[in-house]
């Protein structure tokens, strides 16, 4: 078990470092300090290694966000959200970068569910809203998408190191409290 756990260990701080595409099994094993062979004993390829990493990650992550179904109001919930993805980045900056990496990879495509329950999540939270009269009358799912994307791209501008010191949340949680409190 201790060989499974570097060798996913490694291919996280690789994927993580030069993307699913530029990483290698061989890459993998050698970082992890283990016989290549060793690799296919616990996994039958890349993908399937790239998936369960994604897979803990991901999980790791929303476990996170458990706490959130405790808070009262749908804008304390979606502030935590945004809190909660910003702490994950700045706390933990590799296992953010290899989720963003691993996106863009067709066969890891827990990643993907990992977004579309994010997604839903923040859907929830604006239907609450709009439902208590909370937020104005929106789009739940267009909105959701737009939350979504700027976590994300927002999310991905940090770990470039671009305005690391910008404060994320901050200036999301105004924006978006003004467009869902706006009177119509």
């Amino acid at each position: 078990m201790e060989s499974r756990n570097a060798i996913l260990s490694a291919a996280r701080d690789i994927v993580a470092e030069k993307g699913v595409k530029a990483s290698s099994v061989a890459e993998i094993a050698a970082k992890a300090g283990v016989a290549k062979g060793l690799v296919f004993y616990y996994f039958k390829n890349k993908p399937a290694i790239i998936s369960e990493v994604a897979e803990r990650l991901s999980q790791e992550y929303l476990l996170g966000l458990s706490s959130l179904q405790s808070e009262s109001s749908a804008l304390q919930r979606l502030h935590g959200v945004m809190t909660h993805h910003f702490d994950f980045i700045d706390n933990s900056p590799l296992n953010a970068q290899f989720l963003y990496q691993s996106i863009t990879e067709s066969s890891a495509g827990r990643t993907l569910e990992f977004y579309g329950i994010l997604f839903d999540l923040i859907k929830d939270i604006l239907q609450q809203g709009v439902e208590s009269r909370e937020f104005r009358d929106i789009d739940c799912e267009e909105i959701a998408y737009m939350i979504l994307g700027s976590l994300h791209g927002v999310g991905r501008l940090k770990l470039f190191e671009f305005k690391r010191d910008f404060d994320a949340v901050v200036h999301l949680m105004s924006f978006y409290d003004k467009a869902l409190r706006q009177i119509a």
